[in-house]
């Protein structure tokens, strides 16, 4: 008689769970079953496999030894399932990701992707939301970290929690107003992104609930160079509160308290639609668990 992988897992589930009944919960068979594959097995080696003791199953010497050789069967058994879905899943994942997740979260994100999926290549693509956005539609991103997205009928949009944001001016910059106000704005620079972006937008919708208009307005699409330019003294900026972290400790920036104050931004994995399988749902799960035990995103309770 050949032994087969359902006799095996049978076996190896109720040596380790000690009883027909476990084993039979667990593999969501019924015990009968369980019992008539085991007694297989035992007629296929010829050999007595447990000591019976009512419902309770000990292994005889013979079966400790037989369990040793079913584990190293199952074991090669879902190798080679792996190897199979291996080679079914995709081999490469094009993932972009907005700057301050890119700077504060990525790591522990491709860490974490890695970690579960060692054969599957990365292509990173760092850049403001606007052109990830435009890459997820035009089908050259796969997957992206960002704000607000404004994607189309091809792209699946999970939302994840809120990005905070604040006014941030520096340390020593003579700025009393408390709660900063649009008003309070006039006549000071203010470092944003370029149109169109999240950020440009959070500034003038801000501004302009106050009926006010940026006097002096200096752009760039790095976040970094931003931040920068706020903690030397030359701008005051709108800042994703995260991407603040270290300069807050250090002194070197400070928040502004603000009204009206600043709602977060609503931050997203999105992905293409159609390379929905089932690695692509546990990679978006894996980069979500990732970037929320960072603790940097407003959650919704």
């Amino acid at each position: 008689m050949r032994i087969t992988l359902s006799q095996l897992e049978a076996f190896y589930w109720a040596a380790h769970l000690g009883s027909t009944h476990a084993a039979a919960r667990h593999l969501h068979l019924s015990q009968p079953a369980i019992s008539a594959r085991i007694r297989e097995l035992e007629n296929a080696l010829e050999a007595k496999l447990f000591e019976r003791a009512g419902q309770r199953m000990t292994l005889t010497e013979t079966g400790m030894a037989a369990l040793r050789h079913a584990e190293q069967a199952l074991h090669s058994s879902r190798q080679l399932e792996h190897f199979r879905k291996g080679r079914d899943d995709a081999t490469k994942l094009r993932l972009g990701a907005d700057e301050c997740s890119a700077t504060v979260g990525l790591t522990e994100v491709i860490a974490h992707i890695k970690e579960h999926f060692p054969s599957l290549e990365l292509e990173i693509t760092v850049d403001v939301g606007s052109v990830l956005n435009q890459k997820l539609n035009a089908k050259e991103l796969d997957m992206a970290l960002l704000t607000n997205p404004s994607t189309g009928p091809d792209i699946t949009d999970c939302f994840i929690g809120g990005m905070p944001f604040a006014w941030v001016a520096s340390s020593s910059m003579p700025i009393s107003a408390n709660p900063f106000r649009p008003r309070d704005a006039r006549g000071l620079n203010i470092a944003t992104h370029s149109a169109p972006s999240t950020l440009h937008a959070v500034v003038e919708g801000w501004l302009g609930s106050g009926g006010t208009q940026p006097h002096s307005l200096s752009t760039s699409n790095s976040l970094a160079l931003i931040a920068r330019l706020t903690a030397a003294g030359h701008a005051i900026a709108i800042l994703p509160l995260p991407l603040l972290k270290e300069m807050l400790t250090m002194g070197v920036v400070r928040t502004l308290p603000c009204d009206p104050p600043i709602a977060p931004a609503k931050f997203y994995i999105s992905y293409l639609t159609a390379s929905h399988n089932q690695q692509m749902e546990s990679v978006v799960a894996l980069a979500k668990d990732a970037l929320l035990r960072l603790k940097f995103l407003i959650v919704e309770q």
